[in-house]
């Protein structure tokens, strides 16, 4: 009996401590459901984060906090701080002096109703999406799961509303970073809408960075790729995201590489193919062959093929094992190259034979120490577009991106009947660089691509060409020292310019910052030896290592001529 008076009291002041822990008062209170919104700019409304018996108000950047309309569940009316600040449902109240506060609040009788902390985000665009709470948990659990209806509003940086409207998908997206707890997805409109003047288009990824802490290293790349005039470049901007009133953090918003008008302006052979084709479209089963012919090719031999099939495609450098252990369409060479067939979404036989050919001849034209195929007497200018090809390496190479190997390395190549080059790009995927990744070395200084020297390393392979690397030098002096010259703040950004300097950078993201890591703290999964701890600290890393980077750069890149001068 004595012991179990004992645990019974034992059970009762554990609970008394764990209350007066988490909640500061002996009694817990109860978590009451606070919204906020701002009917001047939009209908759409916030909600309130609850974390260990506080409260925390993400407000958009974008929202007047001058005339922000609160509801607290239960309470007509509530006081907000020491000065009791009243706040009606349905009336506008002025917050702007409680932003960055804990305050207390009380309901109208003046019963305590909890500690909130007001944050408002940076002067940067906001998305707010709507969607079924129960499919989106489902969605946040398997990339195989899909939501296919909702609602979508975005909001531009100056309270004007770009798009409001229906939401056709909500899907999660990436490899690794869909393993970690802020989510990337890709979201699908109602209608084409240009956000924040990027490229007309109903699809948009949104990129988290989890293992990124400056949050800078993809937007920097993808700035750098269109500063540097690199053809069909990926347009982006920094947003704050809700999912049902609720804060998922500073996305990076991103235009998804596809073939289109406002994307990649090729010949649209998936349009092409269907029309030949019986309705209903039916792909049928993708078959996956090896022969004395085809090490490995994969495809949909069901499919009809249309006139043309020379083009256009999107493609990606893809690592062998990925080929192996996925069932994903595209084949490799005899030359160990893999290569994924993005688009068309479903490649008949004839098309994946048809590329098998042209990207073996064009691998065949770059092993030769001539650079001419043996059998066509084509040089490796008349397979590819030797500018993006240079481009891309400068860019691969002074970012050291963890992923030149492959998985993010797209092509493109459109119908012959309108140029039959291969071009490389667009950019793609580098929260795993600028010295965040171990494998294959932090430090900024050193090459890089051509220390890879295996056959699938086009680089590499291009390197070895007296022609490319005039290429590579010329573009180095002529756009993207003058580019990393404004990164690093030694040269003034041009009006019109697609990069700013790091610090203009870091400091249009800082209270938005602040919300996405109150929300998820700090990644543990970051990495590199200045990317953990703090965004500060990640950005000053980040710094020193560009700078650092772009010296050595300059020692071996820049055209002998010009280091004379």
């Amino acid at each position: 009996m004595k012991n179990t008076i004992r645990k019974i009291v034992r059970i009762a002041v554990t609970g008394i401590l764990f209350l007066l822990l988490f909640t500061g008062n002996a009694f817990a209170v109860r978590e009451r459901t606070l919204t906020a919104s701002c009917p001047s700019v939009s209908g759409e409304k916030v909600t309130a984060r609850w974390k260990r018996g506080e409260m925390t108000l993400f407000l958009p950047g974008c929202w007047d906090l001058t005339k922000i309309s609160l509801e607290l569940e239960g309470s007509e009316t509530i006081l907000l701080g020491d000065d009791r600040t009243e706040a009606v449902a349905g009336r506008e109240t002025d917050l702007s002096g409680l932003n960055g506060q804990k305050i207390q609040v009380l309901d109208g009788g003046g019963e305590n109703r909890g500690m909130l902390t007001i944050m408002q985000g940076s002067d940067i665009p906001a998305l707010l999406l709507q969607v079924d709470g129960e499919k989106l948990k489902k969605v946040n659990n398997s990339k195989k799961n899909v939501i296919t209806e909702g609602h979508a509003a975005y909001i531009e940086a100056d309270g004007t509303v770009t798009y409001d409207g229906t939401l056709e998908q909500l899907k999660g997206r990436g490899n690794n970073s869909f393993r970690y707890s802020k989510k990337p997805y890709q979201i699908k409109l109602g209608e084409k809408a240009s956000l924040s003047g990027m490229g007309k288009g109903k699809t948009w990824v949104l990129l988290a960075n989890w293992v990124d802490v400056s949050l800078l290293r993809n937007q920097i790349v993808l700035d750098m790729s269109r500063e540097i005039g690199l053809k069909n470049a990926v347009d982006c901007v920094q947003a704050d995201v809700w999912i049902n009133g609720n804060y998922q953090g500073l996305y990076l918003i991103t235009e998804k590489i596809q073939i289109g008008g406002d994307r990649i302006d090729i010949a649209n052979l998936e349009k092409a193919t269907e029309k030949v084709n019986s309705e209903p479209f039916n792909a049928g089963p993708i078959i996956t062959e090896k022969s004395s012919a085809y090490p490995l090719i994969r495809s949909y031999p069901d499919i009809k093929d249309p006139e043309d099939v020379t083009g256009g495609y999107i493609l990606t450098i893809e690592k062998k094992a990925r080929m192996k252990n996925y069932v994903l369409a595209g084949f490799r060479t005899k030359e160990e190259l893999n290569i994924r067939i993005k688009e068309p979404t479903y490649p008949s036989r004839g098309q994946a034979e048809y590329l098998f050919a042209r990207i073996t001849e064009m691998h065949k034209a770059l092993l030769a120490k001539d650079g001419i195929e043996p059998e066509t007497g084509k040089s490796y200018e008349e397979y590819l577009d030797v500018t993006s090809f240079a481009q891309r390496f400068l860019i691969e190479e002074w970012t050291k991106n963890y992923d030149f190997t492959g998985g993010s390395q797209f092509l493109y190549k459109d119908s012959d009947l309108n140029d039959p080059l291969i071009y490389a790009g667009p950019s793609w995927d580098y929260d795993l660089c600028f010295g965040n990744m171990n494998d294959r070395g932090y430090p900024p200084t050193g090459k890089y691509l051509t220390a890879y020297r295996r056959n699938g390393n086009l680089y590499w392979l291009l390197y070895n060409h007296m022609a490319f690397r005039q290429k590579v030098g010329e573009i180095w002096a002529k756009t993207f020292r003058s580019a990393t010259a404004v990164l690093l703040g030694d040269k003034e950004a041009e009006t019109e310019g697609e990069v700013r300097s790091l610090d203009e950078y870091a400091d249009r993201i800082d209270a938005s910052v602040k919300m996405n890591y109150t929300r998820w703290n700090v990644s543990r999964d970051a990495t590199g030896p200045g990317s953990g701890g703090s965004f500060e600290r990640a950005v000053v890393y980040l710094k020193k290592w560009i700078a650092e980077r772009t010296a050595w750069m300059d020692a071996e890149y820049t055209p002998s001529a010009e280091k004379a001068e």
